[in-house]
């Protein structure tokens, strides 16, 4: 007992944290108030101090990439809306130009229907002709579409006369006035031309046979300067005045030439015209999804999708649409997602990983192709060996110069492989450092609530006094 009771006794002069007595202290309104505050405040702080305790946050590094494979797998599953399995080719390339595709590799074609509902329809010649000029007159620049609008009055005015064509099927309707410089006709009709070209070029409406309005652009063809191309288009005496459509018809005027009968001349053609409404369309009656894995050097190249020759059956490149839906494209293991998933990687580098999944990608004319381009960047996590890749993807539509519209429009993907690797850090906190930040948090929500509460009832206690000494 005598052990104890000195024990005790040594404890109780030890102690630092010595209580006052309650006939020595009172409590306030206003120590309440504040010690009720006090109290929400710790629950609060302690809620969130345990919530950062628990949660696990990631911290990146950026390091050389360590990996030494020569080989990447490439998972892919890409549905082509209108482009049937037979005329399909898959092919693969790298930077140094050698194709890539061994006998092994694992993928495979599926016949689809290419809506899912409805067949294709195959386009009629006229649809094709309207849609290739429609194509071209949206493709001019601003210089070029001045030179087709200009009148071919002298080899040396400053714009380059080459295609009479696509001068004439420029617009839906184009009046040509052919002439001779020596012609003493044509230097009498000139009068009336240039007045009828300012009434009507480009600004008169007339109508045709579908109720559809429209304009007639007036050009003159110089044949003295251009012999040629008036040769070619069997111009018999001058002046001749033809009206041509889109499709590159035309209807000779075989009246008086005054500006009247030139609108009556118009007026009628135009009102029995039927101009062809055509739009793209789903030709074929299935598409084809295809499917499957590759393996690639691991360098800068490319795989496309493309239609060729089937037995004794050609492709027209013109009408090669190579739209589609990619369901599925990956780099490496296929089931790296999910192993992302599972070491909890944030969100937004999950989905860095699949960024094309369940994106369509279609063209609206000929000779149009969409182009991918894609930057590898393989991303480990600190602690375990598995390995996936993250990717950035940007896209365009390529537009086939006019020269190389006899080629077939692909579907690529452009891939290159980036030296460094992303390093992921779980980072939490350690249960020390857990403890430290609550009595932290603790101790200082009570010293500041317990100094604002005593700086409160002192203020309190002088203003009463104050007030009872003025009464």
């Amino acid at each position: 007992m005598s052990g104890s009771s000195a024990l005790s006794k040594t404890l109780s002069n030890l102690d630092q944290f010595r209580v006052v007595s309650r006939d020595l202290t009172r409590g306030t309104l206003t120590g309440g108030v504040f010690t009720a505050v006090a109290y929400a405040l710790l629950v609060l702080l302690l809620i969130a101090e345990l919530g950062a305790f628990l949660r696990t946050t990631y911290q990146t590094n950026i390091v050389m990439d360590p990996n030494e494979e020569s080989l990447m797998q490439i998972n892919f599953d890409i549905l082509m809306h209108d482009l049937p399995c037979k005329f399909l080719k898959l092919r693969v390339w790298d930077k140094f130009g050698e194709e890539r595709i061994e006998q092994g590799e694992q993928f495979h074609y599926i016949p689809v229907d290419s809506t899912g509902q409805n067949k294709g329809m195959a386009y009629t010649k006229e649809e094709i002709s309207v849609l290739e000029q429609v194509d071209v007159q949206t493709d001019v620049t601003e210089a070029e579409k001045k030179a087709l609008d200009s009148d071919w009055s002298s080899t040396s005015d400053n714009f380059k006369h080459s295609d009479f064509q696509a001068a004439v099927t420029f617009h839906d309707f184009t009046l040509v006035n052919f002439f001779a410089e020596w012609c003493v006709h044509c230097r009498k009709f000139s009068v009336v031309w240039n007045d009828a070209a300012g009434k009507i070029s480009d600004k008169m409406k007339f109508t045709d046979a579908n109720g559809q309005g429209t304009t007639v652009k007036m050009l003159k063809m110089n044949c003295v300067d251009f012999g040629d191309k008036c040769q070619q288009a069997g111009i018999p005496a001058f002046p001749t005045l033809r009206l041509y459509k889109r499709d590159g018809s035309f209807e000779v005027f075989q009246n008086k030439r005054t500006m009247d009968n030139v609108i009556s001349f118009l007026t009628t053609s135009i009102r029995n015209s039927h101009l062809i409404v055509a739009k793209h369309h789903a030709m074929f009656n299935e598409g084809c999804q295809v499917q499957g894995t590759l393996r690639v050097p691991r360098v800068p190249g490319h795989f496309h999708l493309q239609a060729e020759a089937f037995g004794d059956v050609n492709v027209n490149p013109a009408l090669t649409n190579v739209s589609h839906r990619v369901n599925h494209l990956s780099f490496g293991e296929k089931d790296a997602k999910k192993f992302a998933e599972r070491s909890n990687i944030p969100a937004e580098m999950i989905t860095h990983i699949t960024p094309l999944d369940g994106k369509n990608f279609i063209v609206d004319r000929f000779h149009e192709a969409p182009q991918h381009y894609l930057k590898v960047v393989s991303t480990h996590v600190q602690g375990k060996s598995a390995v996936f890749y993250q990717m950035t993807h940007t896209d365009r539509v390529r537009r086939l110069r006019k020269e190389n519209t006899t080629l077939a429009p692909q579907a690529r993907f452009t891939y290159d492989f980036s030296p460094m690797s992303v390093v992921v850090k779980p980072k939490s906190k350690r249960w020390y450092e857990f403890l430290t930040s609550l009595f932290a948090i603790l101790g200082g929500t009570y010293t500041i609530v317990e100094l604002t509460s005593g700086a409160v009832d002192t203020v309190s206690t002088a203003v009463k006094d104050a007030m009872g000494k003025n009464n």
